[in-house]
């Protein structure tokens, strides 16, 4: 009994562990980190961890060489560079008080294997002066294409709800 109590007691966690990891690391978590990322660099608080050109540059990191954009205004659509959606991300940041951004309804999927699909229902909250509140919601789908171990988003896509 002893042995056995030893055993389960090395087991148990290891199991646990291996599962964690592989769950972690699994695509469509790391498709959501990647989100999570894009989302933060979106955001602004007056707390807000970086500066706009911190942002930006973390920003650029997550696009493909060329991201799409289709959404309604005062979003810009067309494709543009990871260079130039920087930019803009700074402009935006620049010109703004705050934004607040939430989620409901996540989910990812893969067509293909180097190829997956983050959507959900997004809320944006952004304030731009006193009493100058502008609230938001979207349809929002973001494509992601595999590079090595990176997952890039060349698409997104806001559709008002």
């Amino acid at each position: 009994m002893n042995t056995w109590f030893k055993f389960l007691l090395f087991l148990v966690p290891a199991v646990a562990t291996t599962l964690y990891v592989l769950w972690k690391f699994s695509p469509e978590q790391t498709v959501i980190r990647r989100v999570n990322v894009l989302f933060t660099c979106l955001e602004k608080a007056t707390l807000s961890a970086g500066t706009p050109s911190e942002k930006a540059e973390r920003f650029q990191g997550l696009l493909a060489p060329t991201l799409t954009i289709h959404a309604p205004h005062p979003v810009e659509s067309g494709t543009i560079r990871p260079a130039q959606a920087g930019q803009m991300l700074k402009d935006f940041q620049n010109s703004i008080v705050s934004c607040k951004i939430s989620r409901e309804e996540e989910s990812v999927r893969f067509p293909a294997e180097d190829h997956a699909i983050y959507q959900a229902t997004i809320a944006a909250e952004i304030t731009q002066g006193p009493g100058r509140k502008y609230p938001m919601r979207y349809q929002c789908r973001i494509e992601f294409k595999r590079s090595g171990n990176d997952w890039l988003a060349e698409t997104i896509v806001l559709t008002p709800v």
